[in-house]
């Protein structure tokens, strides 16, 4: 999915409007990504769902791992927070972090979609700053760990409309840990396009291989990373 032929496909079909059109017709464009994630999920396992939201996929978690299992759920925004809260709070093996992760340890400017929170996402550094916009605080998965605030995963959910490649880089300690058996990554091709970063793709595919996973794509916008056993 990053090669450049492909990638000047998909530029073509939004510029065409396709996407929207197919969104018309299909109910659940990630359930092959979500049958990917139960799948891979075991009685036990640490998850790490980076970029919660409101909970739908930590609530999943928490099932698929069971009570001896543990989800950490990563999310830096303060409206989306409440919802997360309520939806997973009270579940025993969910850990709530109120901030989000990113490739060095500092407050970033983040923008809020104002609706659910399905395309809040951390600005780039020399973006303009729209009205709305706050500060909210980023830490490397690494030093999350080294800090005691989250455990060593076994599997890594990653969902952060466009920051991806900034959270793998970050991680580079847990993705060396053969602990760690799958990453799935939701990537933003549109909002990497806009935003001048249309080799990310690429990148992120690379930083996977060589901590020593075995891709593959379960749409044209998920990849599976998992570790060969």
């Amino acid at each position: 999915m990053s090669n450049r032929y492909v990638l000047q496909l998909r530029r073509a079909a939004r510029a065409a409007g396709v996407p929207r059109m197919l969104g018309r017709f299909t109910r659940d464009y990630e359930s092959p990504f979500s049958k990917q994630l139960m799948l891979a999920c075991r009685q036990g396992d640490v998850v790490w769902d980076v970029g919660a939201n409101v909970g739908l996929y930590t609530a999943s978690f928490a099932d698929w791992v069971g009570p001896s299992g543990k989800v950490f759920a990563f999310e830096p925004d303060a409206m989306n927070l409440p919802r997360l809260r309520s939806a997973c709070g009270e579940r025993p093996n969910v850990e709530i972090r109120p901030f989000g992760l990113s490739d060095r340890t500092e407050r970033r400017t983040f923008l809020g979609d104002g609706g659910d929170g399905t395309t809040s996402r951390v600005l780039q550094p020399g973006e303009s700053v729209p009205k709305g916009a706050v500060e909210v605080e980023l830490l490397t998965g690494d030093d999350a760990i080294q800090g005691g605030k989250a455990e060593l995963p076994d599997i890594i959910k990653v969902d952060v409309e466009g920051h991806e490649l900034s959270v793998l880089k970050g991680l580079q300690g847990a993705l060396a840990n053969k602990r760690l058996r799958n990453v799935f990554v939701e990537v933003h091709f549109g909002i990497l396009d806009c935003s001048g970063r249309a080799d990310d793709p690429k990148r992120i595919e690379e930083i996977l291989k060589r901590s020593g996973f075995k891709l593959s794509w379960t749409d044209a916008s998920h990849i599976f990373a998992a570790r060969p056993a």
